[in-house]
């Protein structure tokens, strides 16, 4: 089991904007937006990163071992992890929407929500660089996640649960498969000399949820 803390990460302002374009059900290309609304994203994002603390664990399977068969029968071993932002943006953001101040408490959740997705990628950055040695000769996928793939959420949410110490890190999952804190993210890895590599990106193209805010596929 490993973890991987001390993470910093640098969050987009564009992809703040199109998180909170697609939150209001824009389908036309983002317009350009006020000076108003970019300051307020600038000193909200400041404050947001003084209070996340990114943080990740995983460990490496052996997939024969793993459910389902279709998405796991190629690979040779499997990366299964787990990692967040901790819980207190999350908590702020609330806050702001009871408060009745909704238009902060939406820009803080756009960006509790890149910060999250930032730092899967930064852990899945440090993940490969941990494995270098062990994948010189082989092929690993694009990290995908319960929910995508055909990967059912809840049965892929138990399993990775089950096998990885989340406590390590303060995430947990509820009875209705959802974690705790919400901003955290779970994935998997297949690494093999004949597995699919564009695995995960290949989820996102044939999902058909055209507006999804987390979509990789390019183009949209």
């Amino acid at each position: 089991m490993k973890l991987i803390d001390n993470i910093q990460i640098e969050l987009d302002e564009k992809e703040i904007l199109r998180l909170l374009s697609s939150r209001k059900g824009n389908q036309r290309k983002l317009q350009k937006a006020s000076n108003l609304l970019l300051e307020q994203i600038r000193e909200t994002t400041i404050e947001s990163l003084e209070i996340i603390h990114p943080k990740g664990v995983y460990d490496v399977f052996e997939s024969i071992s793993l459910k389902p068969v279709f998405l796991f029968k190629k690979s040779e071993r499997t990366v299964l992890a787990v990692c967040t932002i901790g819980k207190e943006l999350e908590e702020r953001g609330s806050h702001f929407i009871s408060k009745g101040e909704l238009a902060k408490g939406v820009i803080i959740d756009s960006i509790a929500s890149h910060a999250a997705e930032k730092t899967a990628e930064y852990v899945n950055k440090i993940i490969l660089e941990n494995l270098k040695d062990e994948i010189t000769e082989k092929l690993f996928t694009s990290r995908f996640s319960p929910g995508y793939c055909q990967w059912e959420l809840d049965k892929g949410q138990e399993m990775i649960f089950n096998l990885v110490d989340t406590k390590k890190i303060g995430v947990s999952l509820s009875d209705s498969k959802m974690m705790h804190p919400i901003k955290s993210v779970s994935f998997a890895i297949n690494i093999g000399k004949e597995i699919d590599q564009e695995l995960g990106e290949r989820g996102c193209e044939t999902c058909d949820m055209v507006n999804c805010a987390y979509r990789r596929a390019k183009d949209y």
